[in-house]
This record gives structure tokens, sequence and C-alpha cells, in this order.
């Protein structure tokens, strides 16, 4: 079994990679997508294939040692981040992660890339299955342990990402080819007789981002009170983090290949100790700032422009938390005034490299003539559980709870207080109080979600080794015999995935927005639950 230090010597060559290609990017946007089959091992990249005939359950283990690769210089696990730019098309969090080399399912937000940026596609986002509303995205993966509610986009906003720029080994998606002689289908040379080529065979691995260290997501449309005292006016919001914290697919054990089976199966990865942002030399955390623009909104005849900037505690890893420094230039001369903003993460803060950034910063005009705002709060007070989604499984257990995140407007907190839900649940009222203060435009609306899951026997499974798992399901290493049963359970509850609650989609529009009742309860899409919540109105802010 790999050891700490052994891990360190497999990881040199990666090192000298990265000092190597430290003077400059090395992932620069082509001018179309990457070609997918390149991401394959024997083509340079870092992805195991599939086999299509399996003769051992831990065949499928292949496409999973890497699950993620480099898209350049795949072999390393080490690369340089890059900045993307794109508009959210979708932002949920996962049900489905694999759960030996995740700490926490991900938080996923789809992209639809400017089209400056549209070489970080990979012709694999270009397949049909992996389209998201038919049109090709880059994916932004990020557990949720390490990813803040409130960073998370909403569909529509902007976002400026700077992280890992990476092919998905963990689906291939690929289409067979065939035997250069037998004709029979193939995806590789492996699943042929000795010494005969696979032909045409396509392989549609995703590019994806997986995962960032520096996320700027831009919303407009909204309000703020831009000072203490202030009135309300409209607002740009950016909402910013920064971390080297990158969850497991950001820890260098993880992601680097393993050379055996048993190698895979008793990888001392956790708890994660390597994380790749803050690996030296040359960190790639602090190997690049993050720059965006907040742009003003537009408010005929507005006047006095301000950047509020409220900060949120800074993310560290096992040092006192170090946050960067700001730099604020404004560009108000033109049709689009605005302000750029620069998280100066290269920058030494009284000598230490700064260990990371978070805040919110509202960016609008103080005096906002003929742009009235209406204050409204929508508490969440909880919901009816009609459907506790605990069905039995023999052998695995199924833990209680339930996990619920809910965005207004697009920006997200999630609910707690859901842990106590169990197989004897139904009918019953559980609180969760989550509450949203927003400012809309007069005649804007109000667009509540909620979506919701059950916990499953897969959620026991996260943060430790396969043989952790196997030994929980009752093999004993000194007793090869036990392994059959243990990983026929083990299967079962990894496949035992978390149950889907249902989503709420609910939308409030001008003069009422809803306050006009005292609570509202909404029933879930597939009716597992009803959410209860409330709209107030406060004093109505109409600027100045």
């Amino acid at each position: 079994m790999a050891n700490r230090t052994t891990m360190a010597v497999n990881l040199s060559l990666g090192v000298v990679l990265l000092t190597a290609l430290s003077g400059g990017n090395v992932a620069q946007a082509a001018s179309a997508p990457v070609d997918s089959n390149s991401a394959l091992i024997t083509n340079g990249g870092g992805c195991i294939p599939p086999l299509i005939t399996q003769t051992s359950p831990f065949d499928q283990l292949r496409v999973l040692n890497p699950e993620w690769a480099p898209v350049v210089n795949g072999i390393s696990p080490i690369s340089r981040p890059l900045v993307v730019h794109g508009t959210a098309v979708d932002s949920h969090v996962s049900q489905i992660d694999f759960p030996s080399n995740h700490v926490n399912f991900d938080q996923n937000t789809d992209i639809a890339l400017d089209q400056a940026d549209s070489g970080f596609l990979a012709t694999g986002n270009l397949f049909p299955p992996n389209l998201v509303e038919g049109k090709p995205v880059l994916e932004l993966e990020w557990e949720t342990g390490s990813y803040p509610a409130w960073a998370w986009a909403g569909v529509g906003d902007h976002m400026v990402v700077v992280g890992r720029w990476i092919f998905d080994c963990g689906h291939p998606s690929p289409i067979p080819g065939h035997g250069a002689v037998s004709g029979q289908p193939c995806l590789t040379a492996f699943d042929l007789p000795a010494g005969e080529q696979c032909l045409g065979a396509i392989f549609n691995y995703r590019s994806e981002m997986h995962p960032p260290q520096a996320v700027a997501v831009i919303r407009s449309g909204g309000g703020a009170v831009l000072r203490e005292e202030g009135q309300a006016v409209p607002a740009t919001r950016a909402d910013v983090y920064v971390s080297g914290d990158g969850g497991a697919a950001g820890d260098a054990c993880v992601v680097t290949r393993k050379t055996s089976v048993n190698a895979i199966l008793g990888a001392p990865c956790f708890p994660l100790a390597l994380p790749l942002a803050q690996l030296p030399p040359n960190a790639p955390l602090n190997a690049s700032d993050l720059t965006f623009d907040v742009p003003l909104p537009a408010v005929p005849g507005g006047r006095d422009p301000v950047l509020r900037v409220m900060q949120r505690p800074t993310p560290s890893l096992g040092t006192p938390p170090v946050p960067a420094r700001l730099q604020v230039i404004k560009h108000l001369d033109g049709p689009n005034p605005h302000f750029e903003v620069t998280v100066q993460m290269t920058q030494p803060v009284d000598g230490t490299l700064p260990t990371g950034f978070a805040a919110t910063l509202l960016a609008g005009w103080l005096h906002a003539p003929a742009s009235p705002m209406v204050h409204l709060r929508l508490t969440l007070d909880g919901l009816i559980v009609n459907n506790p989604l605990k069905p039995a499984i023999p052998g695995v257990p199924t833990p209680p709870g339930w996990k619920m995140q809910a965005n207004v407007n697009g920006l997200w907190q999630v609910a707690s207080g859901l842990g106590q839900i169990d197989v004897g649940s139904a009918g019953q009222f559980i609180p969760s109080t989550v509450v949203y203060d927003q400012f809309v435009p007069r005649g804007g609306t109000l667009h509540l979600e909620a979506n919701a899951a059950s916990r499953a026997c897969v959620d026991t499974l996260f943060g430790q080794r396969l043989l952790d798992d196997l030994i929980r399901f009752g093999f004993n290493p000194l007793n090869p015999a036990t392994l059959p049963g243990a990983l026929q359970l083990g299967l079962t509850c990894v496949s035992a995935a978390e149950l889907d609650a249902g989503t709420v989609d609910a939308v409030f529009g001008a003069p009422r927005y809803g306050v006009s009742e005292s609570r509202h309860e909404v029933k879930s899409s597939n009716g597992a639950y009803t959410l209860a919540f409330r709209i107030e109105r406060g004093d109505d802010d109409a600027g100045g």
C-alpha cells in the first residue's frame, strides 16, 4: 500500500513539469474544440478507456483511475490554472457522484462559454447527450463542502472562473469502432485478439472545470442598499470566492493514477492532504490573479457611483487566513460604465501570500432617480413530508435525512434541520427556516426554486478508501473468500443512490408578489413534499 511519502515521490515529475511551464499559460483556448480522443492514455492523455467485455466488477474501476486528468499534459495530475468566461445555464447539486473519490456531492454549474473561450470545449461537449438545452457547455464541478452556497451561480448569471481544465475520464460516452481484421466491435486493441488494431472508435470525454479555485458570479437586475442608512437602488451584485480547497478532485493523491487494483482499493488519500492548488513550487492558487468587471446598472441620470465590498470569512487550509487585497479601477466614460476588479492572489500581504478571498460586491449609483425598488422577504418555514423516500434494501443501511437547497432570484441557500426525516416521517411538518431578503424592481418578479433529495446508502461511503468500505461490508483482507459477498453488498450500496424528492418552482409578480396570503404551500414536482413559505413586503425604497 502506498504511503504519503511514496505519493509525493510519484508526483515529482508533475512538479518538474509545472516548474517548466510556469513562465506562461499553457492552456490557451484554440479556435476549435479539443479532440476528446486525445484524452486517452495511448494518445498522450491521462484517461484509461473502458473495456467492451468486462470479466470482473473491478473492470469498472478502469475509467476511474484517475477519474479526472488535465487536458494538457494529462499524464501528470498537476496543471496550470486557466480562466474562462460565460453564462450559467443550469445550476444544481449532484445526487450520483462516486463516493470513494469525493468527500461531498458536487455542486454542478453548466456554463455557456463566451465565444472567445469556446476553444476550451472538447468534441465530447458537442456530443448530443452532453448538451444542455441543446447547447454545448463547460461544466463547473466543486464539492459542496468546499464551495459555499452564497457563491453558487443562478441561471443567467455571468461567470469568470479560474481553475483546473480537465477531461472527465469517468464518462467516456464511447462509440465503438471495429477490428481491422475481425471486424468485431472494439474501443481499443484490448478488446481484440493480440496484435489486431481497433479502427474508428470515438470517445466523447467532456472537458470540465473541475475543480475551480476562483469564481466571480456577476448578477444583474436586482437592487441593494449601498450605504448603511441609505435607500435601496438598482445594483449589480458580484459574489467572489477564491479557495485552495478543491475537495477530492483537487487532491493530488485522489487524481494520481494507481498502478494496480490493490493500490486503488487502499490508496491512503483520506483525510485529504495534498491540495493541488497549493502544491509548491509556484502554487497555482497564487500563480494568477482573478480579474472581472462589475457593470453599473443602466440608470438614466444616475449619480455618484459606488462599489460596496462586504467581506466574508477568508478560506484557508491549515494556516491562518490571509485575505487577498482588491484593486479597483473605475471605467465611467463610455456607454458601459463599470468597475474593473482584481483579486490580487499573486501579491503578498504583509509578506505572506493570500490564502483566499471571499466577499459580496455591490455596484450602483447612490442617486438613482426614477428607479423604484420593492423590498420583499421570503421565509422558508419548512416542509411537509408526503413520502420519506426511505426504501428498505436488504443488507445495506438507509440513513435518515434529506438535503435541500433553494434559490430566490438565483441566490442560493442550503436548508438545515432535515436530518431527522426517516421512514416514519410521512405526514410530519419539518421546520427549516431560511430567509431571503430581496430588492426587486417595481414590476419585476420573485422567483423561488427549491429541490430536495433523500439521503441513501451511498451517502455513508464518502471520504474513505474503497478498502474501508469493503471491510465494512464483511471483507476480511486475510480471507479472500469474503470478497465476493462484500463486493456485492458494496455495489448494492453504491447503486442505492439518493432519491429525488422533486422541485418547487414558483414565480410571483407585481403588484402583490404573493404577500396577500399568510402562508404558501406548494407541492413538489413528484409530490414527495410540500414546501411551506411566507412572503412579506417591507418598506419600498424608491432611491433618490
